[in-house]
């Protein structure tokens, strides 16, 4: 679910003092996006995923990942992609990580 090497490494890269800060802005860009697809996920593109799925990486949310490359990869079909997945591997993976990173569950 989590790549916990991946978390750690951008916390060393970023620094103890700022990566909440800036794990919070991933997870916030996150957050509003599925908020906009899921009000209308016939409006969901591949782009969408893409997006989500390079932030997911950053932090690590590898289950995350995961669900957008399907995602992405069904948009690119043009079918219509399973935005609750996206979601539910997003509000999970924020669940697991929240104890490393103060404040992430206000963003569920």
């Amino acid at each position: 679910m989590i790549d916990w090497t991946r978390l750690n490494d951008l916390r060393a890269d970023i620094g103890e003092a700022d990566f909440a800060a800036v794990a919070q802005v991933f997870v916030t860009e996150m957050r509003e996006r599925l908020v906009v697809l899921a009000a209308n996920p016939t409006a969901a593109t591949a782009e969408d995923f893409h997006f989500l799925r390079g932030s997911a990486a950053n932090l690590g949310l590898s289950d995350m990942v995961a669900a957008c490359n399907t995602a992405e990869g069904v948009c690119r079909l043009g079918k219509a992609p399973d935005v609750a997945a996206v979601a539910d591997a997003f509000a999970a993976a924020i669940i697991a990580i929240a104890a490393e990173i103060p404040g992430l569950t206000n963003n569920l």
